[in-house]
């Protein structure tokens, strides 16, 4: 009877293990929700204006002036990776060397920012006339919509852009960047757990590929709305998240190795294992969204339940079906069941990491 409730617990693990291994597979094959809609930015045909003059001829043979733009950041927070969004506050200056009364410094706009009530402010904080135009100083505090990358999590890179334009997408007013330092960090600016990487800054553009309402461009030509964009690459220190996210996984493994030592307590280890990653799948499901799970993370969760999978396999066929045939094989498997799991675990874990 003890033998028999032993055999019954052992397949019931089996059976636990197999029903999360079907639903992990389930979730990665299943086809991914289709992204959201997002800005689309022409970085490949970033604007470089003409430096020797400050102003540009349009079409019309007039003389068009345009607007610089500077950034310069003091805080970043909030990363919120559920919501894709992150907080920012910034100092932004521009400089205009057209008629005072046609300055459109007040209509700029953090284009990918987030308007609910008073989240995003543009305060003028300092304005100056100088003898290349007029000088204007904004505070500008918001949050941000940034579509995180997390397939690599938690050994991604990441990218901060910032998209300023006008309130008007149709405004024909040029927008460049500064030509010294057009955007720079504060030297006090820390994020926890992030490494800061050079930022760089250009004039770009945004396609409308919508008419608006108004008579089609001449030609029928894609409408543009004149951008300029600020990119702050970050990396992720990795092993700082490596422990605190993964301990469950790391406790799975290390319960399967001595399940493999400790016969008489085996199955009590296996289902402790099993609990362990299940509870670190549930962790990892609530912190980071569904489409985390498609990369690193996604495999490296097939690799735990494939690996105690195979642990409880290979005990229930060494134990309950080679022994009565082949003894001597059996043993000999059974010395190199766990060498050959630590192996194929660590492998595995090895060739998924970016």
């Amino acid at each position: 009877m003890v033998a028999a409730g032993h055999r019954r617990r052992r397949w019931l693990v089996l059976g636990v293990v197999l029903a999360l291994v079907a639903s992990l597979l389930v979730t990665m094959l299943r086809a991914p929700a289709p992204p959201q809609p997002e800005l689309v930015i022409d970085q490949q045909e970033q604007i470089s204006w003409p430096t020797g003059t400050q102003t540009e001829i349009n079409n019309a043979g007039e003389l068009q002036p345009r607007l610089k733009v500077g950034a310069y950041v003091t805080n970043i927070s909030d990363f919120d990776l559920l919501d894709d969004q992150f907080s920012i506050e910034l100092l932004l200056w521009t400089l205009w060397d057209g008629a005072a009364d046609a300055n459109p410094s007040d209509h700029l706009t953090l284009l990918n920012g987030i308007y609910d009530g008073d989240i995003q402010r543009f305060q003028r904080v300092r304005e100056e006339q100088r003898p290349e135009g007029a000088w204007i100083l904004y505070r500008v505090r918001s949050a941000v919509v940034k579509r995180w990358q997390l397939q690599r999590y938690p050994f991604d890179d990441q990218i901060l852009q910032l998209q300023f334009g006008f309130d008007d997408p149709l405004e024909t007013v040029m927008l460049d960047v500064v030509q010294h330092q057009p955007f720079e960090v504060s030297p006090g600016l820390l994020l926890s757990g992030w490494l800061l990487k050079e930022p760089s800054a250009y004039a770009s553009s945004l396609s409308l590929i919508s008419d608006l309402g108004i008579p089609p461009a001449p030609g029928g030509t894609v409408r543009r709305q004149p951008t300029v964009s600020f990119d702050l690459p970050i990396q992720r220190r990795s092993l700082l998240f490596v422990a605190p996210d993964f301990l469950g996984y790391m406790l799975a493994v290390g319960l399967c190795c001595m399940s493999l030592m400790i016969t008489r307590s085996r199955d009590d280890l296996i289902l402790a294992a099993v609990v362990s990653a299940g509870g670190n799948y549930v962790f990892i499901a609530g912190k980071l969204p569904v489409t985390a799970m498609t990369g690193f993370i996604g495999n490296l969760q097939l690799i735990v339940f494939l690996g105690i999978l195979y642990v409880v396999a290979a005990d229930e066929i060494i134990d309950h079906h080679l022994s009565s045939y082949t003894p001597r094989v059996s043993n000999l498997l059974r010395v190199v069941l766990l060498p050959s799991y630590l192996a194929i675990t660590l492998l595995g874990i090895a060739w998924i990491i970016p």
